[in-house]
């Protein structure tokens, strides 16, 4: 089971300020996907997710890029929609990255 590091709980709190102390001491901490528990658990629809992945920086994108190539995140289970909105910011901000999620 994957665990979030450091780096993955910042971003997963840039994301979803919500959770903050809602899972343990620090936001993350009972999950083991950083997309996954923002689209479930706290966007209101996927115009609402593709927001909140606005808010990272190029370089959190593409960490996420390939934490998701190399399938460590999971954006299958992610709510409808929400998929699309996140691959949209990908392919508006960074998109020689886009390609490396094709197919997903």
């Amino acid at each position: 089971m994957r665990t979030l590091t450091e780096r993955d709980k910042k971003i997963l709190s840039k994301l979803a300020p919500e959770l903050q102390g809602a899972t343990g001491p620090a936001p993350g901490h009972d999950f083991k996907f950083i997309l996954v528990p923002v689209s479930h658990r706290v966007s209101e629809s996927s115009e609402d997710f593709g927001a909140r992945i606005n808010k990272l920086t190029d370089e959190e994108l593409t960490y996420l890029v390939r934490l998701v190539k190399e399938g460590e995140e999971d954006v299958g289970s992610l709510a409808e929609g929400d998929f699309d909105a996140f691959l949209e910011a990908i392919k508006k901000r960074l998109p020689e990255k886009a390609g490396e999620l094709a197919g997903r």
